[in-house]
């Protein structure tokens, strides 16, 4: 059987749920169609096996001739026999993000996959699959911190939450005049989970009418409880959006980029009329359409040796004085520093 998976998952792509039906000689001519040298006697017999197998739900319908086949309405499972090299490589890549992306039911469920996977992937030394899984990885962004670990028990409350609608009640750690103090906060509606920074957080909103929506790292929260009631829902919420500052306006945006800035070397684009003019002095002007947003602020720090901002003058007032305050900061540290050592 192994041996002819490719052709046996063709085979059953052809195959519907029940109670429609197909018959071999139908089956037959679709896999001729795929280019699959395979004769009406093939496929009786293995089908005839994979049914005396109880494999992948295959129902036969012997009351009339030709056989018809289907699969279960009511099947919902994978056969881990057949699993093959494909498969075998996207269960491999699924398993290192299914805990933070998939409920916990769900990846229960999926567990016998995973180990079937690595068994599959690792079975030959020389597998160009196992070559591909051991070389082709998405990394988390490189932080220079690292945060508080998530209670994962805390994870799956919220995940059932979602999956189910539910609302949760819990403690958030808030920081206020620089003290730290938990606040219980009930009832909350989870809208989302997103993974952002490294940090997995929490979407949600605050009650039955307040429409604000927040976004907590979940490792601030404790003390977490599901309630009975269920979660306010609203049509307007968008994963990617939630948490983020909504008075962000449009701006058009003029740089001064300079040839070793990393922006420039990467190709890279702040939006889609992005455009980018090298000037004889070697510099490129960058004009773009885009939000300012605390993001946007953050990103064009973080290049401050090798850009900067000629227009808005808003946003190139802020820059000047930030870089003033730190100067004096600086300044003012070194003059101090002096001073004790004489």
């Amino acid at each position: 059987m192994q041996t002819n998976i490719p052709r046996q998952i063709a085979m059953l792509e052809q195959i519907p749920r029940h109670p429609r039906r197909v018959t071999a000689n139908a089956i037959t001519e679709k896999l001729k169609d795929r280019d699959y040298n395979i004769g009406l006697r093939t496929v009786q017999r293995e089908l005839k096996a994979m049914y005396d197998m109880g494999l992948f739900g295959l129902v036969m319908d012997d009351r009339c001739k030709p056989f018809g086949w289907s699969i279960a309405a009511c099947w919902r499972g994978l056969n881990l026999t057949l699993m093959d090299q494909h498969m075998a490589l996207a269960f491999h890549t699924l398993k290192y993000s299914a805990s933070q992306l998939l409920p916990p039911q769900s990846v229960k469920q999926l567990t016998p996959y995973f180990e079937r996977a690595d068994q599959v992937l690792g079975s030959d030394p020389d597998n160009p699959w196992l070559y591909w899984a051991c070389r082709v990885a998405q990394l988390p962004e490189p932080l220079p911190i690292t945060y508080e670990e998530h209670d994962p028990k805390a994870l799956e409350i919220v995940q059932d939450a979602l999956l189910g609608k539910r609302q949760i009640a819990c403690e958030i750690q808030r920081f206020i005049k620089g003290k730290s103090y938990w606040v219980d906060y009930r009832p909350i509606n989870p809208e989302g989970i997103k993974i952002s920074g490294g940090v997995i957080m929490l979407a949600f909103t605050v009650g039955t009418f307040h429409t604000k929506r927040y976004a907590k790292p979940i490792n601030l929260m404790r003390n977490i409880r599901l309630l009975d009631t269920v979660s306010v829902t609203r049509d307007d919420f968008d994963i990617e959006l939630s948490g983020e500052v909504n008075k962000s306006t449009m701006i058009d945006l003029e740089l001064l980029l300079a040839p070793s800035a990393s922006f420039i070397q990467r190709n890279a684009n702040l939006s889609k009329d992005q455009s980018v003019e090298r000037l004889q002095s070697g510099y490129y002007r960058l004009n773009a359409s885009v939000y300012d947003t605390p993001k946007l602020r953050e990103f064009l720090w973080g290049m401050a040796d090798s850009v900067e901002v000629i227009a808005p003058l808003k946003l190139r007032n802020h820059f000047s004085r930030l870089t003033s305050k730190l100067h004096n900061k600086y300044q003012t540290a070194t003059t101090e520093s002096v001073a004790a050592l004489g």
